[in-house]
């Protein structure tokens, strides 16, 4: 699915399910990003563990209901 800069300005504004995930994957995208930059980067179980975690969270907002 493309998207037109128009439409993603549009649902950069909406408070849909698609955008509380994309919110939840942007979060989870630099908390990984961030821990991997570390002196000791995550083990690789540590990086499953908070991909995991990533995906419960992107699981829980395509689940709520607006105004949560």
């Amino acid at each position: 699915m493309k998207l037109t800069d128009r439409e993603v300005v549009e649902a950069l504004q909406a408070d849909t399910p698609l955008n509380r995930a994309r919110k939840q994957f942007s979060n989870w995208s630099g908390k990984i990003e961030q821990a991997q930059q570390q002196r000791t980067p995550l083990s690789p179980i540590e990086m499953r563990c908070m991909e995991f975690e990533a995906v419960e969270a992107i699981e829980a907002a395509l689940k709520e209901k607006p105004g949560e």
